[in-house]
């Protein structure tokens, strides 16, 4: 499901705007200076390893965890000042399920509409159980809901409120296609009805998806924009390397001058370069009888060598 198109006008006023945030635990930096923002309507992904701050920075812009520096605003309100009013705003969900297995589904959309301060809350908890398709599970303990009813169960409960900024930590985690397919369905119907959404996700594939990305390493951000714009916009070529042996050819051509990175794309090598390294590089798999073509650029190979590859790579 493309949503990319969903992405607004950039003269809109942001739904948050942050600048220089910075948070520490003890002496590692989980997050380092990162700024962004996120418009109104617009599906954000924050894309990285695990360990690279994705989650801390997510918390952070929840209102759930204070940085140690930084200023912005989130939802109108001063990211550093008003947190606990933010975290009181947004529709957070958490990688890690967060409801209460011993009680029903129902109760626990009851709760959470209670926690959120929602007007007429058991019109919101009926309609939400509706919107979810949950009403045959209403009055089912929430821990006796499969992987994917109960993900379910805790996007509904995050978007009660009906929040104007929603904050997904790894939403589709363990689920089957269908389920990660419903999940991006609820993710695009959220955009289009203006709401904005950042998802963190480790899956290229969904990146892909979003309007704009944030790549992630070592608590900084080393790549923002459009998925294909910062694959587009990254000085290298690409080389599809084919035949037997391909995959075999991995660590010698990495040790090339100019090479970025290479990695499998099926049974054959994907191998990225410099562009003034492009033709030496042809010319090697070429005597070594390894069949090659030139393939264009995809944001797989922009993440890759933006989070994964040397850090000569990054700084290009």
């Amino acid at each position: 499901m493309d949503i990319a198109a969903a992405a607004p006008s950039s003269t809109a006023e942001p739904v948050l705007a942050v600048r220089g945030v910075t948070r520490r635990f003890g002496a590692r930096v989980a997050v380092d200076g990162v700024s962004l923002e996120l418009l109104p309507g617009e599906v954000l992904g924050l894309v990285g390893p695990n360990g690279a701050g994705k989650t801390t920075f997510l918390r952070i812009l929840a209102g759930l965890l204070k940085a140690d520096a930084g200023e912005g605003q989130v939802l109108g309100r001063d990211l550093m000042a008003h947190r606990h009013a933010i975290a009181g705003q947004v529709g957070y969900m958490p990688q890690k399920l967060a409801l209460y297995g011993d009680l029903t589904v129902i109760d626990n959309l009851r709760f959470r509409a209670e926690v959120y301060g929602v007007e007429r809350p058991r019109e919101a908890v009926e309609a939400t159980l509706e919107a979810f398709d949950l009403t045959p599970f209403a009055r089912q303990r929430a821990k006796r809901l499969s992987g994917g009813w109960a993900r379910r169960l805790e996007l509904a409960a995050a978007l009660i409120h009906r929040p104007r900024l929603v904050l997904l930590d790894e939403p589709t985690a363990g689920l089957d296609a269908e389920s990660r397919y419903e999940v991006w369905r609820r993710i695009a119907d959220l955009a289009r009805s203006g709401a904005s959404v950042a998802i963190n996700t480790h899956d290229l594939t969904e990146a892909e998806q979003c309007g704009r990305v944030a790549l992630f390493c070592s608590g900084r951000r080393v790549g923002w924009g459009a998925p294909q714009a910062i694959s587009d916009g990254l000085p290298m070529r690409v080389a599809l390397v084919s035949g037997d042996e391909a995959l075999d050819l991995t660590g010698p051509v990495t040790a090339l001058p100019g090479v970025l990175a290479a990695y499998p794309q099926g049974r054959r090598l994907r191998v990225l370069a410099r562009p003034e390294a492009f033709k030496g590089l042809l010319d090697w798999l070429s005597a070594r009888g390894s069949p090659a073509e030139e393939t264009p650029p995809r944001f797989e190979d922009a993440a890759f060598v933006l989070v994964r590859g040397p850090a000569e790579a990054r700084a290009a």
